[in-house]
């Protein structure tokens, strides 16, 4: 997911700290949010902010998506610009210049996702029972939503880039707007189904913020008014608003500011959107040295396998550790489970290291793009392909991680040949197209 197309003297670094920040932040989320306990020969998951109330609020600091979408943002409008520069096939939606974006996140994620299934029919094979099957093969796949919604937004920066040309700022405006209003129907008016849109509206508003800022129609001052404006909505929503503090799903919750997203979670996006991009000069500032900037390459080219593969450790040192009772297990919210709190991400993290290390011995396999098929087929058709192959994949990833690997200890025939059906579409280009490089 990094973008390795803009050239040194462009290149924002800022961006590329942003987009490796974010995502530790959300692996370390989720490590910490990973509770569990064995008992009766089953494991059970905890969950603090059902037990512990008070640390919803915990989840402002933790829940930081949006940094990771306006970055996107950026990064497709510094390339789709690059292109545009040396001539490529912006016109006509593009389709190269798509295809070669979207292969770069399908193809790992097609690894992860094969592996996964195969792991599952191996279990299933075996007669691993079907609960515990059910609860370990959701943990390694509800994070997936995240690269679905990805792909989709990212099909789909033709028309974002379009419309910021035509109408500027007033495009993220447009689009709150319409998010609080498909708020008012679902929670107010108690709409079923029409809260869905805001998958892609309260995720494609902040990756518009990221075009804004490319071209500097989104400046400092505007960055600071952004950030100030959003952090007064948000107070205002989870205090006199129906709104919940958290900014992540809660088992009985009236309102989930998440799934789907809402204007909450949106408000809490333009305040890390304004501060970053506000911050931004001063934090290139700091990565002028080429030490730095070597840095920032290594941790970019490793962290989409980090964000891929965090949750396999998870279980790992579950089965490992709980079962032959290696693991303490203190009583949630007590001093000795923060203590081992500490302790249990700094085991995930040894792990992950180890996993890392293996995944970059095997980086031809498990960080290569989806590979491309040339076809006989006219280019009007693999748009549409394209189109519906992304669809394809954002659907199923979404289900994947609604669902899991085996929901209700059963396989996924279904989703996973969705799944398939759409990275075969992806990978079918037009033939008679000129190569150019992103």
């Amino acid at each position: 997911m990094t973008d390795t197309a803009t050239t040194t003297a462009v290149r924002n670094h800022s961006m590329d700290l942003y987009r490796v920040v974010a995502l530790l932040f959300v692996v370390l989320g989720h490590w910490m949010a990973a509770s569990l306990t064995f008992s009766d020969g089953a494991f059970w998951r905890d969950n603090p902010l059902v037990d512990l109330p008070w640390t919803q609020w915990l989840t402002w600091i933790f829940q930081v998506v949006p940094v990771f979408f306006v970055v996107a943002g950026y990064a497709s409008a510094v390339s789709w610009a690059h292109r545009s520069a040396e001539g490529g096939d912006v016109s006509g939606g593009g389709q190269e210049w798509l295809r070669r974006r979207l292969v770069r996140p399908i193809g790992p994620t097609a690894v992860y996702v094969v592996f996964a299934l195969l792991v599952v029919a191996a279990l299933f094979g075996v007669g691993v029972a079907g609960s515990e099957l059910d609860f370990g093969a959701w943990a390694v796949a509800m994070h997936l939503w995240f690269l679905g919604i990805y792909v989709l937004v990212v099909a789909l920066t033709p028309v974002a880039v379009a419309l910021h040309r035509r109408w500027g700022k007033w495009v993220p405006f447009a689009m709150t707007v319409a998010v609080a209003v498909i708020d008012v129907a679902t929670i107010g008016a108690h709409v079923p189904y029409l809260g869905w849109l805001n998958y892609l509206l309260v995720w494609g508003m902040l990756y518009q913020l990221g075009i804004a800022w490319h071209d500097g129609t989104l400046c400092r001052r505007a960055s600071i008014a952004l950030a100030v404006l959003s952090a007064i909505a948000l107070a205002l929503l989870v205090t006199v608003g129906p709104y919940p503090v958290s900014m992540i799903g809660v088992p009985g919750a009236t309102v989930n500011n998440t799934g789907p997203p809402n204007l909450a979670l949106l408000a809490l996006g333009g305040v890390e959107a304004g501060l970053v991009l506000a911050a931004a000069p001063a934090v290139n500032g700091l990565l002028k040295s080429a030490r730095a900037q070597r840095i920032l390459v290594i941790a970019n080219d490793n962290v989409m396998a980090l964000y891929l593969w965090h949750m396999v450790p998870v279980v790992i040192v579950a089965l490992a550790g709980y079962p032959t009772g290696l693991l303490p297990q203190p009583t949630l919210g007590t001093a000795a489970w923060w203590w081992f709190r500490l302790a249990w991400v700094a085991i995930l993290a040894v792990v992950a290291a180890v996993e890392l290390a293996l995944l970059w011995w095997g980086r031809r396999l498990f960080s290569a793009p989806l590979p491309t098929v040339a076809v006989p087929i006219p280019a009007p058709l693999g748009e549409v392909l394209l189109f519906a192959g992304t669809v394809a994949i954002a659907v199923t990833m979404s289900v994947f991680a609604a669902l899991g690997f085996a929901p209700d200890g059963r396989f996924p025939v279904a989703a996973s040949v969705g799944f398939f059906v759409g990275v075969v579409l992806v990978a079918l280009a037009p033939t008679g197209r000129r190569r150019n490089r992103v």
